[in-house]
């Protein structure tokens, strides 16, 4: 239906010109066929302005796609880290199973997810990896209000992860709109079509300028389509993310002999 509409004031456009140049161009000029530079001028810069519009549009919205999808990954990573980071609270049976969890999880988003989101979808492994994750958690008895604690901002923790999980592959059907690819094609031909209508001779030095201005058009053009997509396209995000959670896992290790666990504390007898 927006297509459909589009087209159709894309028409009236044309015909409302149309008509404007009949009733309007009557004029000694316009029967000779001459035209002034002012005229030359505005046609060219409607042209370009049209261009312009759609390629700004296209550029700055794959652009703030991509970052926004970036974004996304990095506040997934942050729950994760401290996720990890508060299951050093629970149980040592159960810190071990948590932790080895979500490390499984996270090499999983690295390594088999990272691909599968190239073709628009989530990794089937990863969701049930992030569920075990919950599973362990919810198996996990406290034996002290400090292990109850724990528990429970590692579950707040994890419900941020499956909040964070499920932006990120929601832009995975980030895409430039049709209409604004539409709209930078027309654009695109508009623009190299204009010197040649209005008169632009095809001499060497003419030729080499419009050679020119077709590079500069084909190369607004190119950036919009190798940005399209923040996963799959030319310019995709990596899972540094990721990486980096699994860095500070290796440093909340590291520093666990130095950050001792809270000592046991049994339940007050009612």
């Amino acid at each position: 239906m927006a297509m459909l509409t589009v087209a159709v004031a894309a028409v009236a456009g044309a015909a409302l010109a149309l008509v404007l140049g009949l009733v309007l161009g009557r004029t000694r000029r316009a029967r000779e066929g001459s035209t002034t530079p002012q005229a030359l001028s505005f046609a060219g810069a409607a042209i370009l302005g049209f261009f312009a519009l759609f390629l700004g549009f296209s550029v700055a919205g794959t652009w703030q796609q991509l970052n926004s999808a970036r974004q996304h990954t990095y506040e997934e990573s942050r729950a994760l880290a401290e996720a990890y980071w508060t299951a050093g609270g629970l149980p040592a049976a159960d810190r071990s199973v948590v932790r080895e969890r979500l490390r499984a999880y996270t090499g999983l988003v690295i390594g088999d997810e990272w691909v599968t989101m190239r073709q628009g979808v989530g990794s089937r492994p990863a969701w049930q990896a992030v569920d075990r994750v919950r599973a362990a958690v919810d198996q996990s008895v406290a034996h002290s209000q400090v292990e109850a604690s724990a528990r429970t901002d590692v579950l707040r923790s994890l419900s941020e992860v499956n909040a964070k999980r499920n932006a990120r592959l929601s832009d995975l059907r980030a895409s430039v709109p049709a209409l604004a690819i539409g709209g930078l094609l027309v654009g695109a031909v508009f623009v190299l079509a204009t010197p040649s209508v209005i008169g632009l001779n095809s001499n060497p030095r003419n030729l080499v300028l419009m050679c020119f201005v077709g590079a500069s058009v084909a190369f607004g053009v190119s950036m919009v389509a190798v940005m399209s997509g923040p996963f799959s396209g030319a310019v995709r995000i990596q899972p540094t993310a990721f990486q980096l959670a699994l860095e500070r896992y290796d440093q909340i290790d590291t520093e666990a002999d130095a950050s001792a666990v809270p000592p046991y504390r049994p339940w007050p007898a009612d």
